[in-house]
C-alpha cells in the first residue's frame, strides 16, 4: 500500500491524463499473464482518484456526476478491470455525500488519503437477490459488537483498504459496518472464477468473529415501509448505471483494437474491394458501427447520469420526497442498460469481422472484450429490464427500488 498522500486528480487535468495512461500501458500484459493490477491500484491511491467526487470545498476533485461516469469511462478504456475494482468505493463515497450521515466525514477522510473501499455485499443461498435478508451478522459483544459470515462478488475488496460489508442484527435489520481488510478475522480471497472481468478480485470475503467498534458501523436508507415498492433507487441507479459504463469503456477500447488490427494487416482477400485492409470500405463499416456504438453508448450513459445528479441534487435540498426523480434516474440506468447490452455484445463479435480468422490468435486477446462486455452484461439481465421498463409505461408500474435492480 503506499504511503504517498495524494493530490486529488480532476477532471481534464494533465494528471488524470497520465494516469490513465499509465493503468492502461500494461492493460494487455496482465491480461496475457494473469497478473493482478495491485501496482495500478496503488496508482490509484498516489493520485487520489477515489477523492473525484468529494466537492473541493472539502479537499477533492469536485467532479459533477456526469464527469465522474465520463471517467469511468475513460479508465474502463484503460483497463477495465481497474474501472470495476472501484465500483464499491465510487458507491460508497456517493452515497455518504447524498445521505449527508454523521460519517459523511469519515468518506471523505479516507478518499482524500488514498483509502479504497470494497464491497461486500451479496450471499449466495436460497433467499432471493436484492431481499436484504443477510446470513452475515453482527452482534453486540461489549461495547462494541463481532461480525460473522461470508460474502460472495465482493468485487474490488482484495484490492481494498476497508470492505463495506452488510449484515443482519439480532433483530434481523439491515446494518452496514466499515472494517478495515487487515483487520484480525477478515479474509479476502482470490478465487473469482468468471471466464471475464479475471482480475476484478470479485471473490470470497469470510469474517470470523470480527471486532468491530461502535463507530464503524454506518447509516443505511431502508426502504420505507410506507412505500411501494421499496425506495433504494439512488443507489441501485448508480451501481447498475456504472457496469453500463464499463461496458462503454470497453466498446472504446474496440474501437481502438479494431482500427489497429487493420494496420497491422498485411493482406486481404484476392475478391476483397481493396487490396490495402485500411482501405477495404467493408472493414471501415465494420469499425464505423464500433466506433457509432461506442459514441452512442457513452452519450445514453452520460444522459442516466444526468437523470442520477438531478435526483442527487433534489434528495440533498429534501425536494423529491416521492422519490418521483429518484425513480426516473432508475429508468434511464435500465433503459442504458438495455440499450447498451445490446450495442456492446453486437460489437464484441463484430471486431472478429475485421481479420478473418487469423484475428481470434491468443497473441490478440480480442476475445477479452466479448468476454468481459458478456460479463458484465450479467449484472442483473437484460431482459428483467426490459420487462420492467415495459410494465412502467404500459400499466405505470414502478420499477424495483433493490440496490440490486
Amino acid at each position: 500500500m503506499t504511503t504517498t498522500e495524494p493530490h486529488t486528480v480532476t477532471v481534464g487535468s494533465e494528471r488524470l491524463a497520465q494516469l490513465l495512461a499509465a493503468i492502461g500501458e500494461g492493460a494487455l500484459e496482465r491480461e496475457r499473464t494473469g497478473e493482478r493490477p495491485f501496482a495500478a491500484v496503488d496508482l490509484v491511491r498516489e493520485y487520489g482518484l477515489g477523492a473525484l467526487r468529494i466537492p473541493t470545498a472539502d479537499g477533492g476533485g469536485g467532479a459533477s456526476l456526469r464527469e465522474l461516469f465520463a471517467v469511468v469511462i475513460a479508465l474502463a478504456t484503460a483497463d477495465v478491470n481497474v474501472a470495476h475494482i472501484l465500483r464499491g468505493h465510487f458507491a460508497h463515497v456517493e452515497e455518504r455525500l447524498r445521505l449527508g450521515s454523521p460519517e459523511r466525514e469519515r468518506a471523505v477522510e479516507l478518499a482524500l488519503s488514498g483509502k479504497i473501499v470494497g464491497n461486500a455485499s451479496t450471499e449466495l443461498g436460497s433467499t432471493p437477490a436484492g431481499s436484504f435478508t443477510w446470513q452475515t451478522t453482527l452482534t453486540p459483544d461489549g461495547d462494541g459488537y463481532r461480525l460473522n459470515g461470508r460474502k460472495y462478488f465482493t468485487t474490488g475488496t482484495l484490492y481494498a483498504d476497508y470492505a463495506e460489508v452488510l449484515a443482519s442484527n439480532p433483530e434481523g435489520a439491515t446494518v452496514i459496518v466499515l472494517i478495515p481488510t487487515d483487520r484480525d478475522g477478515v479474509t479476502v480471497l482470490d478465487d473469482w472464477d468468471g471466464f471475464g472481468q479475471r482480475a476484478t478480485g470479485t471473490g470470497t470475503a469470510t469474517f470470523d468473529d470480527v471486532a468491530v467498534t461502535a463507530d464503524e458501523t454506518l447509516q443505511f436508507a431502508p426502504p420505507d415501509a410506507d412505500t411501494e415498492p421499496p425506495a433504494l433507487y439512488h443507489s441501485g441507479a448508480f451501481f447498475q448505471l456504472y457496469v453500463t459504463a464499463l461496458e462503454v469503456g470497453v466498446l472504446h477500447a474496440l474501437r481502438a483494437d479494431a482500427v489497429a488490427h487493420v494496420h497491422q494487416r498485411s493482406r486481404s482477400f484476392a475478391w476483397a474491394p481493396n487490396p490495402s485492409a485500411p482501405d477495404d470500405p467493408l472493414l471501415q463499416r465494420d469499425i464505423g458501427e464500433i466506433a457509432s456504438a461506442a459514441f452512442a453508448g457513452e452519450a445514453t450513459v452520460l444522459a442516466a447520469a444526468d437523470a442520477l445528479a438531478a435526483a442527487y441534487d433534489a434528495d440533498v435540498a429534501g425536494t423529491d420526497p416521492n422519490l418521483e426523480l429518484a425513480h426516473e434516474a432508475s429508468l434511464q440506468a435500465a433503459t442504458a442498460k438495455v440499450v447498451v447490452d445490446a450495442l456492446a455484445q453486437k460489437s464484441a463479435s463484430q471486431i472478429f469481422d475485421v481479420g478473418g480468422a487469423s484475428v481470434v490468435r491468443q497473441a490478440h486477446l480480442l476475445d477479452r472484450h466479448w468476454r468481459n462486455i458478456r460479463t458484465l452484461a450479467s449484472h442483473n439481465p437484460t431482459s428483467y429490464k426490459a420487462q420492467a421498463i415495459g410494465a412502467y409505461y404500459t400499466r405505470g408500474t414502478k420499477l424495483p427500488g433493490s440496490g440490486y435492480f
